[in-house]
């Protein structure tokens, strides 16, 4: 082989090694962009959920347990024959009865239903990534719904980190994270607010990369319900002293294990509720959070309530189970255990009909057990009489067509005359307009509600519930389905009911009128209530 082959060759083996070396250098680089070059892009979707299962980690030990939203349950005498229900359900109740006056008792089926929703835009909530090994890599603070104007955390794709997000449900606070350099001592320290916490380790991949979060709750939330039973007259007038104990001050999570620690001095929640409207007969806390460990023995004191026109103090609701990180509804409805001193029965059902007087034709009714018509716009009467009741007169309506007044010992319960009514239902035809309502704002014959005159009810359902106390305060109840619960009914235009004068030792006289518009129907009982000691 001659000098200028070999040159050739040695040149060939040159070229293709280098050639090669270009290659491998080529793939390293690529594979090193890929893994360890902060070429993935981390992005939080971020929600709120209610746990299915209670995982709560308290000074280092851990319970798990299946939810199974059952109802605690107990029952309270209070003196004057008085008692209290009390039910504390674990979960949601489905709306809200507010002073208008929803029981909160047909929102319990709800409860077992896990929620799952957002933050309120604004609420600030902070992002912590640690490497595998537990170091302490970046943080990023987020404003919920201003996410897009923050940067997000690029890291390294191909690599493992644990993710922290927390958030005290503030748009002005986000507490630090203490010891911050390594996970097993990072944590966020005598947190006062309404802690929300998740964790989770993930392997990232090159490009965008999606951390689905739920918060969850670390505190306990309980919303209290404070209801009069449909049975009970009066109204709730005034409520103060209302609070949760024992409870603590702040709490404290530790991110390694998300473990909850608590200081050892007690303390109180206090409790708040809205102003109360002139005759609510229900009302509705602001959500109290309670920090506080797991506890079977936590307690509810009202330190006054003015109730029915009775005072009531240092009410005690015990043996309240809570857990960390559930939500619970308290609610206590109060009952007055009263009997029936006189009950009568009404049943007028009256159709339509038209008679000739000499040459004219009138329209009304015929009233069979008096033998005689009566024309349109004159009124008929039922009398009870109702002795030693000394805890008022309930009058319970199981049909309705369409209007009626009372009168109580000589006084009218609305207005001052029998053909001034309380109306249920708008016809032109006959020169009537409805001028009663629903206190939530609801209408007869509109939300779904059909008119009266096509619902029925019965003696344990009441289709319209009209209570007189033994202060003579007026409340009527009515009810939207057939045999459905009953819910507050308030005068339109700013009218009230009267107040009459009821005699708590005496005879007492209840005059039912109802002004004959066409076919005109009132069925029902008439009760006089004495109150007596609970059993």
């Amino acid at each position: 082989m001659n000098d200028k082959s070999r040159l050739f060759r040695s040149f060939s083996y040159a070229f293709k090694a280098m050639v090669l070396f270009l290659v491998l250098t080529s793939c390293q680089k690529s594979q090193e962009d890929t893994v360890g070059n902060a070429d993935a892009m981390l992005k939080v979707n971020l929600t709120v959920g209610e746990p299915e299962e209670e995982k709560i980690l308290v000074a280092g030990k851990s319970t798990t347990r299946r939810i199974n939203y059952d109802i605690q349950k107990s029952e309270i005498q209070l003196n004057g024959g008085v008692s209290m229900e009390v039910s504390v359900v674990r979960g949601a109740v489905n709306g809200d009865s507010g002073s208008s006056g929803a029981s909160a008792e047909a929102g319990l089926k709800a409860a077992a239903q896990p929620v799952v929703k957002t933050l309120e835009k604004g609420v600030k909530y902070k992002l912590v990534a640690y490497t595998e090994g537990g170091q302490y890599v970046s943080s990023v603070d987020y404003t919920y719904g201003s996410e897009s104007s923050v940067p997000g955390l690029q890291l390294d794709a191909g690599k493992t980190y644990t993710f922290i997000v927390y958030s005290v449900n503030s748009k002005l606070e986000l507490p630090s994270v203490y010891n911050k350099d390594l996970i097993s001592t990072a944590g966020l320290k005598d947190i006062s607010g309404d802690l929300m916490f998740f964790k989770k380790t993930m392997k990232l991949n090159f490009g965008d990369n999606n951390l689905n979060a739920v918060l969850q709750h670390k505190f306990s939330q309980i919303t209290t319900y404070i209801e009069m039973d449909d049975s009970m007259t009066g109204s709730i007038e005034a409520i103060s002293g209302t609070q949760f104990n024992p409870t603590k001050v702040t709490g404290s999570i530790n991110f390694s294990d998300g473990a909850l620690s608590f200081p050892n001095v007690d303390g109180s929640t206090n409790v708040s509720f809205p102003a109360v409207i002139p005759g609510s007969r229900s009302l509705v806390s602001t959500p109290s959070f309670l920090i506080s460990p797991g506890t079977e023995s936590a307690s509810f004191k009202i330190g006054s309530i003015r109730i029915d026109s009775e005072t009531k103090t240092n009410i005690s609701v015990p043996n309240i189970k809570i857990m960390p990180g559930q939500r619970y509804n308290l609610i206590i409805k109060f009952r007055s255990c009263s009997e029936d001193v006189t009950a009568e029965g009404m049943n007028w059902s009256y159709p339509q009909t038209s008679w000739k007087e000499g040459w004219t034709t009138y329209t009304g009714i015929y009233k069979t057990d008096e033998k005689r018509y009566y024309k349109n716009n004159e009124v008929i009467q039922n009398t009870f009489i109702a002795p030693q009741a000394n805890y008022g007169f309930q009058f319970d309506i199981t049909e309705l067509d369409n209007a009626f007044n009372m009168k109580v010992n000589g006084k009218h319960i609305f207005k001052a005359s029998d053909l001034e009514q309380i109306q249920f239902e708008t016809a032109s035809s006959l020169g009537i307009v409805r001028n009663i309502q629903f206190a939530d704002g609801s209408d007869y014959a509109t939300n779904g509600i059909d008119q009266i005159y096509n619902m029925k009810g019965s003696l344990a359902t009441p289709l319209v519930r009209i209570l007189i106390s033994r202060n003579g305060e007026v409340t009527m109840l009515g009810s939207k389905v057939n045999n459905g619960p009953l819910f507050p009914l308030k005068l339109k235009n700013n009218l009230t009911f009267n107040k009459v004068t009821w005699n708590s030792t005496g005879d007492n006289t209840v005059v039912v009128t109802q002004k004959v518009a066409g076919r005109t129907i009132i069925i029902g009982k008439g009760s006089g209530k004495k109150r007596i000691t609970c059993k």
